[in-house]
């Protein structure tokens, strides 16, 4: 016999949370919030026929390092109080940070 009665496993309810939150609209008349739109798809004009919406341009960017892999690797595990160790290290990470945003690489011709 047990010395206490069984306990029963409750599963967890799950429920989707909506990225934008929504307003009620008695809030929405009381305080004036309103949810804002980030993204525009159509193109807004204005009295002379201008966009007034400029999508943003997409950046193209070109690291160049100033040594081959080797070189920057043997900088990066010189002494702390070198100069040369903190360039290596430097370089290394921007290069993790071009392979990830999947920046254009150009090496030494």
């Amino acid at each position: 016999m047990a010395v206490s009665p069984e306990i029963e496993k409750v599963q967890p309810e799950i429920k989707e949370v909506p990225m934008v939150p929504e307003i009620p609209p008695e809030i929405e008349r009381s305080t004036g919030v309103k949810v804002v739109q980030k993204t525009f798809t159509a193109q807004v004009k204005g009295d002379k026929g201008q966009s007034l919406i400029q999508p943003v341009p997409t950046q193209v960017i070109n690291v160049t390092p100033p040594a081959d892999d080797k070189t920057l690797s043997s900088w990066a595990k010189g002494p702390i109080v070198s100069s040369l160790s903190w360039l290596g290290m430097f370089w290394i990470r921007i290069l993790k940070r071009a392979m990830h945003f999947g920046w254009k690489i150009t090496g030494k011709q």
